[in-house]
C-alpha cells in the first residue's frame, strides 16, 4: 500500500532519513565530486603528456625535412600538423584543469557533527 499525502507518495516501508543517513548521502556525494576532479585533473596531465609527445613528433620531422633533399614539404607538413595536435592537447588540458577547479581545503573528509546536541 502506499500513502498518498499532499500529491507526494511514499511507500510504508520507507521511513525519513535521519541526520546520521543524510551526512553519509553528503559524505559520498562530497567524495564522488573529489574523486571526478582528481580524474579531471589526471585526465589533463596525460593530455600535457600526449602534446610533449606531438611535439617531439613534430621536431623529428623538422629536422628530418632540414637534412633529407627528398620528401621535405611532406616532412614539414606532417610537423605542422602534430604542432596542431598539441595545441588542442593543451587547450583540452586546460579546458580540464578549469573544468575540475581550484583544490579546496573544504575538500577533507570530516566527522559529522555531534547528533541531538
Amino acid at each position: 500500500m502506499v500513502n498518498n499525502y499532499g500529491g507526494l507518495q511514499a511507500e510504508p516501508d520507507r521511513r525519513p532519513w535521519g541526520a546520521e543517513e543524510a551526512w553519509r548521502a553528503i559524505q559520498r556525494a562530497e567524495q564522488a565530486g573529489r574523486n571526478a576532479r582528481a580524474s579531471q585533473r589526471s585526465a589533463a596531465n596525460s593530455l600535457d603528456d600526449s602534446a610533449d609527445s606531438h611535439e617531439r613528433t613534430a621536431k623529428a620531422y623538422e629536422d628530418a625535412a632540414e637534412h633529407g633533399e627528398f620528401r621535405k614539404d611532406e616532412y614539414l607538413q606532417h610537423a605542422a600538423r602534430h604542432r596542431e595536435f598539441a595545441h588542442e592537447d593543451r587547450q583540452m588540458a586546460e579546458r580540464m584543469r578549469r573544468l575540475a577547479g581550484p583544490a579546496l581545503a573544504r575538500e577533507r573528509p570530516g566527522k559529522p557533527p555531534p547528533f541531538g546536541s
